[in-house]
């Protein structure tokens, strides 16, 4: 097996992660909801949770699905460039050029993540007392592996 086609399944590995992960929390997070309107509208109590939770598990989900269409090049692209007939070159020079994009895109978000996540990692939320960094942490890790995913790819679609 050659490095690049190593390099295409860590990639494909990295992707598969990202959507397995994204799915646990999509499930996870559906879960909370319908558990918290159960709780509410049957209980008529609130779990002191009901909104802290949820959305650390939606920031999360953003983020982790980003990964895969990072990784699968589908961000910049959206498929616009296949419908307008170009010359090859063009294609080619357009695809590099969102690469490129979506590459200092992730770094920026990386070093500015890692930044919050520092400044916040102090601060407590207010229902659960978790570090207000959780919702921070998301940016470098899951930008990392979006970057990591890229890379590893190298370009390909």
């Amino acid at each position: 097996m050659s490095l690049a086609d190593s390099s295409l399944r860590a990639a494909a590995f990295v992707d598969r992660a990202a959507r397995w992960t994204g799915a646990a929390l999509v499930a996870g997070f559906a879960a909370m909801v319908v558990y918290v309107v159960i709780s509410r509208y049957l209980f008529s109590s609130t779990p002191r949770w009901a909104e802290e939770l949820p959305r650390l598990a939606l920031v999360w989900l953003t983020f982790v699905g980003a990964i895969s269409g990072f990784v699968r090049g589908s961000h910049f692209r959206a498929g616009l460039l296949d419908l307008i007939k170009m010359p090859p070159m063009i294609r080619k020079a357009l695809a590099i050029l969102a690469w490129l994009a979506s590459f200092v895109f992730l770094a920026v978000f990386i070093v500015t993540g890692a930044r919050l996540t520092g400044i916040t990692w102090s601060h407590q939320t207010t229902a659960l007392s978790l570090p207000v960094g959780l919702f921070y942490l998301c940016l470098p890790v899951c930008c990392g592996l979006a970057l990591l995913g890229m890379i590893l790819k190298g370009g390909r679609t």
